[in-house]
């Protein structure tokens, strides 16, 4: 009511504006009569018309442009008081007069219509731009759509909708704005079917109280709806800048459900890949150690009667090595699966680092008994929050990867101090070193070392590389002058190294 009433308002001013300039123009030429010719006079009037033509509707400009004509008429062309004209040089400069005014309204008021449809046109396309960057700041459909239907609502200043397909081409997903608000299924159904707008304004449904329309005319995943009063939709220019809108917004919702899309068909790649290799590597790294077990058990089967003790007591620790071999297998790939969840859990505690490389230091020597490894572990270390399991066998697997690799026989140094950032732990050989290369290329899954007694199924420095970052922790390789190093770092207590710290 109040756009209506102000509009009125400039109307009636316009109106009033129209009348007030003939007015003043045949008062300056009241007041200049007698010292400027008739030619002036009109003069005076042509500026009148010039400025309400600039300034006034064109309606209004005509109307003022007349008013001038007729005064000059009747005030100042002989004989004066009458419409009549005495001469016809008179005629002349009237018709002047009136042709310029109104052909000088004409063209100004095409000139304001085109700038008008001018500035429209930059709104329209600032409002583009401005939806394009609302929907590039955003990720994912959901939010996209409702972020759209934001927009809508706030470019069209009535309630707007976003309908999205769902997994299933019959089903449709609604995101209004505002909340709550009724909107209608079934002519986004038939406008997405279409590929052509339905409701007030278009040549479907007209009668409808919802304006629709589709993204694209074909294959569109969705459409925009507004809600209209019934049967009143909006103007041509209006009704193309909402279908622009529409296709603006799709197009980003299509690209972005391309990109799900595309990442899920990745993602899917990947674990088949990855699938794929662990069969492969399962396949030729288990058969190995269960042809030694299957050879071990039927010879003491087959010929246990006719062995010497010396040939039992080896068969038997083929046996245990290679079902031990087994065990630390399934062990590996059963931690890969675990911490290659995306949320996954650890089970903390706070656990001494000298208790937990004792175990881990104490189950690799029974494992490799002609290794020589040593165990150095500074005084007074920090405790760390670990789960003491997981974080023994990454230790474990360091010092397995470094008996294989440690030389002949194999020397390996376990040894544990203070760090910047809290504890850390380095697992060092005798070996000949890392392979040329980037060194984080060997936390990666698969990646066997070289080497003839390298073997395992290339998970063991993988699972360190996890441990260490679930624990807020970091690993890294580097050589040295006696072979390859391995170093882990962990947070420590910091609440606990102060009270060690004050105690002393």
């Amino acid at each position: 009511m109040d756009s209506i009433g102000a509009l009125e308002g400039r109307r009636a001013l316009a109106w009033l504006v129209s009348l007030a300039a003939p007015a003043v123009a045949t008062a300056a030429s009241h007041a200049l009569d007698g010292q400027v010719s008739l030619a002036g006079l009109a003069m005076i009037y042509m500026v009148a018309v010039a400025a309400t033509s600039a300034a006034l509707p064109r309606a209004a400009a005509a109307f003022s442009a007349l008013l001038s004509v007729t005064a000059l008429n009747v005030g100042f062309v002989p004989p004066r008081g009458s419409l009549a004209v005495a001469e016809g040089e008179y005629w002349w400069i009237l018709a002047a007069l009136l042709g310029l005014s109104l052909g000088l309204g004409t063209l100004l008021g095409s000139l304001r219509a085109k700038r008008a449809e001018a500035e429209a046109g930059r709104a329209r396309a600032s409002e583009l731009h401005r939806l394009s960057e609302a929907m590039a700041v955003t990720q994912g459909p959901a939010a996209m759509a409702v972020a759209a239907a934001k927009f809508m609502r706030a470019a069209t200043g009535r309630p707007c909708a976003i309908f999205l397909r769902g997994p299933a081409d019959t089903e449709l997903q609604a995101f209004t704005d505002p909340d709550g608000q009724p909107f209608d299924l079934r002519a986004a159904h038939w406008a997405i079917d279409n590929g052509r707008p339905v409701g007030p304004g278009s040549l479907n449904w007209p009668e409808l109280a919802v304006w629709c329309a589709p993204f694209t005319r074909s294959g569109a995943a969705g459409a925009v709806q507004v809600r209209t009063a019934e049967g009143e939709g909006p103007a041509p220019a209006e009704a193309d800048h909402w279908r622009a809108l529409a296709r603006q917004a799709g197009l980003a919702l299509e690209r972005e459900r391309a990109a799900v899309a595309v990442a899920r068909a990745e993602q899917r790649a990947e674990a088949e890949a990855a699938r794929n290799t662990l069969l492969a590597s399962l396949s030729h790294d288990l058969r190995t150690p269960l042809a030694g077990i299957v050879g071990s058990a039927s010879a003491l089967r087959v010929q246990g009667a006719d062995l010497g003790e010396t040939q039992r007591a080896t068969l038997l620790e083929n046996l245990e090595y290679e079902a031990r071999d087994l065990a630390v297998m399934a062990d590996n790939i059963l931690q890969i699966a675990r911490l290659s969840q995306p949320h996954r859990q650890l089970s903390l505690q706070w656990e001494s680092v000298e208790d937990v490389l004792g175990a881990a230091v104490a189950r690799m020597r029974r494992r490799w008994p002609g290794a020589s490894i040593q165990l150095e572990v500074a005084r007074e270390l920090p405790l760390v929050k670990a789960e003491a399991g997981l974080l023994a066998q990454a230790i474990a697997n360091l010092v397995d990867n470094a008996v294989r690799h440690g030389g002949d026989p194999p020397r390996v140094v376990v040894q544990a101090g203070r760090s910047g950032a809290g504890v850390f732990v380095a697992v060092r050989d005798h070996g000949r070193g890392l392979p040329p290369g980037d060194s984080a290329e060997l936390f990666q899954r698969w990646k066997r070392g070289q080497g003839s007694n390298a073997g395992g199924t290339g998970l063991g420095l993988a699972i360190c590389q996890l441990a260490a970052e679930a624990h807020g922790g970091s690993i890294s390789a580097s050589g040295w002058a006696g072979g390859a190093e391995f170093r882990v770092d962990l947070p420590a207590a910091q609440e606990l190294e102060q009270e060690q710290e004050q105690e002393a």
